[in-house]
């Protein structure tokens, strides 16, 4: 039978094996947004302590075409809010934040991915 310093102990051994799961005092990454056409970067926009909100006109020209995009950066934020492809995808996808979330305009090829300084 387990006693009470064994339950106590079992609890201690599970509570430091947690230990690493939290971020004890490291201090958020650095967050900005690459923007990409067709493989090749174009922008790197810095999102971590953005304050206001900002709109960019990006105006891309593919095979004698141009395609207007308006971006906005809004508290840490990046979105598409208009654009001229057919499907609207990338404006239908909304402001994102966090690293590795990806906005994608397929018939244009142009990538907007949030990336860490790290």
């Amino acid at each position: 039978m387990l006693k009470k310093a064994d339950i106590v102990l079992l609890i201690l051994l599970l509570l430091l094996s947690l230990l690493p799961l939290f971020p004890w005092g490291l201090p958020p990454s650095a967050c900005y947004a690459e923007i990409r056409l067709d493989g090749q970067i174009l922008e790197k926009i810095p999102l971590t302590g953005q304050q206001g909100v900002q709109e960019r006109p990006l105006t891309i020209t593919q095979a004698g075409a141009q395609h207007h995009y308006l971006i906005r950066i809004e508290q840490d934020t990046i979105a598409v809010i208009t654009a001229d492809c057919p499907d609207k995808i990338c404006v239908k996808t909304g402001a994102i934040s966090k690293p590795g979330e990806i906005i994608a305009c397929l018939p244009h090829k142009l990538i907007i991915e949030i990336k860490t300084a790290q």
